[in-house]
């Protein structure tokens, strides 16, 4: 699952709100702590108000990964640590992130264009503790816990 965070996956963020209702937004990116503990993810503010306040008012989190070439991925759950404006080694790992998912789109026949075309700036950093792993690869597994 390390490795797995370190390509371009697609990352999708679901929170909820305090009478329960679902929300879900595309994360730009996602970056694994030395600790292995937290990730930051890098959300931009225009498509994720509601995200970001589901964040602020209960704190918790879940963040599905999925490499597109191959459909390996996982799910993380935690708990929200600080959200704070990204700065410039944030931007430089959400670009990096950016590239890698590009190259994983089109390998798989989208084209560049049209992850190109994402605005992921201005963005925000937001810190997740990391408190569950579960295995989301398809097949035998799927749901189990890490």
């Amino acid at each position: 699952m390390v490795d797995l965070l370190q390509t371009g996956v697609s990352v999708v963020v679901g929170t909820r709100d305090a009478d329960l209702m679902p929300e879900c937004t595309r994360a730009w990116g996602i970056h694994l702590e030395k600790d292995r503990r937290t990730v930051t993810i890098f959300l931009t503010e225009a498509i994720s108000r509601q995200t970001l306040r589901n964040l602020r008012e209960n704190g918790q989190v879940a963040i599905s990964c999925t490499r597109p070439t191959d459909h390996v991925a996982c799910q993380l759950k935690g708990r929200l640590r600080a959200i704070r404006p990204a700065d410039q080694r944030d931007r430089e790992r959400s670009r990096h992130w950016h590239r890698e998912f590009v190259e994983e789109i089109v390998a798989i026949g989208v084209q560049a264009e049209v992850g190109e075309a994402w605005i992921t700036e201005p963005a925000l950093a937001v810190e997740i503790d990391v408190t569950d792993v579960f295995q989301q690869t398809p097949g035998p597994g799927t749901g189990e816990k890490i």
